[in-house]
């Protein structure tokens, strides 16, 4: 499947959104975990938090990235 380029940075912006929503409420899930004293539950759980929340990071960077390169071929083209 072929993305256009001036998408591409908004759909990285996109899912890095998701995946820091996602993060959040596996955080959320962990903390509820850990109150009721389900410990190996809680820390999976923050696991795939923090797996989520650096996924996010690298979507949120690529998108930069492809931001910065549209950006510079706008201003050497013009």
């Amino acid at each position: 499947m072929k993305v256009r380029a001036d998408v591409k940075e908004y759909l990285y912006l996109a899912l890095g959104v998701i995946g820091l929503i996602l993060s959040y409420q596996f955080f959320a899930s962990a903390i509820s975990f850990m109150a009721r004293t389900y410990i190996a539950t809680s820390a999976l759980s923050a696991l795939i938090g923090f797996t989520f929340l650096a996924f996010s990071i690298q979507l949120f960077k690529l998108s930069a990235i492809a931001m910065a390169l549209k950006e510079k071929e706008e201003r050497k083209v013009s």
